[in-house]
């Protein structure tokens, strides 16, 4: 299983207003490991995705794991 972090992040700024455009950008992939007989082990893809958002600080409501596979 493969998910992916998706974070919501400033994507263009524009001059003297001061607007932002954010949209929801792909950051990182994440692969569950399944040995020989395509069993999990270790930890999952979810798990992995959650613990690199918790890493790089984010807020919940600014990442998402989605799952792609």
């Amino acid at each position: 299983m493969t998910y992916i972090l998706m974070v919501w992040t400033v994507v263009a700024m524009g001059g003297s207003s001061g607007w932002k455009a954010h949209d929801w950008r792909p950051l990182g992939e994440f692969r569950s490991q399944t040995n020989s007989a395509d069993q999990q082990y270790g930890k999952n893809a979810e798990q992995m995705c959650e613990q690199a958002a918790r890493q790089l600080g984010l807020k919940t409501e600014n990442y998402r794991c989605v799952r792609s596979k």
